[in-house]
C-alpha cells in the first residue's frame, strides 16, 4: 500500500511540481491550498507525512504544525516544512518546540525531496 503524503502548497505551479513528483515516486498524495485546508484533511485522512510550506493563506505552516504536534492523534505524523526564507527557518529551529523531521529550503529538486522523504518513512 501507498504511503499517503499531505503537502500544502498555495501556489499552483509548485503544487503541480510536487503533486507530479510525489505520484511519480509511488505515493498517495493529498493537496492542500492553505493551513487551514491543510489541517482539516490531516485530521480526515491521517497521512503518513506532511510537508507545509510557510508562507500560506488563512494559517501559516510553522502554526499547522504546532496544531498537529498539540494534538494526541496527530503528533506522531512527522512534519517537513518548506520555504525560501533560511532566516525564518533558523529562528523557527532554535525555538526548540517546533519538533519539525526536516527543513527543505525553496528552490529545491524532486530528488532532494524525495531523499529527505525516504529518510523519514525509512525506506
Amino acid at each position: 500500500m501507498a504511503k499517503k503524503i499531505l503537502f500544502a502548497e498555495d501556489k499552483e505551479e509548485t503544487a503541480r511540481m510536487i503533486k507530479k513528483g510525489l505520484e511519480l515516486a509511488g505515493y498517495e498524495v493529498i493537496q492542500a491550498i492553505d493551513g487551514l485546508d491543510a489541517l482539516e484533511k490531516i485530521k480526515a485522512r491521517m497521512p503518513d507525512l506532511v510537508i507545509l510550506d510557510v508562507l500560506m493563506p488563512k494559517l501559516d505552516g510553522f502554526s499547522v504544525n504546532l496544531k498537529l504536534k498539540e494534538d494526541m492523534i496527530t503528533k506522531d505524523i512527522p512534519v517537513i516544512i518548506s520555504t525560501s526564507r533560511v532566516k525564518m527557518l533558523q529562528m523557527f529551529e532554535k525555538d526548540g518546540k517546533a519538533k519539525i523531521d526536516a527543513f527543505l529550503e525553496k528552490p529545491y529538486t524532486l530528488e532532494e525531496l524525495w531523499m529527505i522523504i525516504r529518510k523519514i518513512l525509512k525506506e
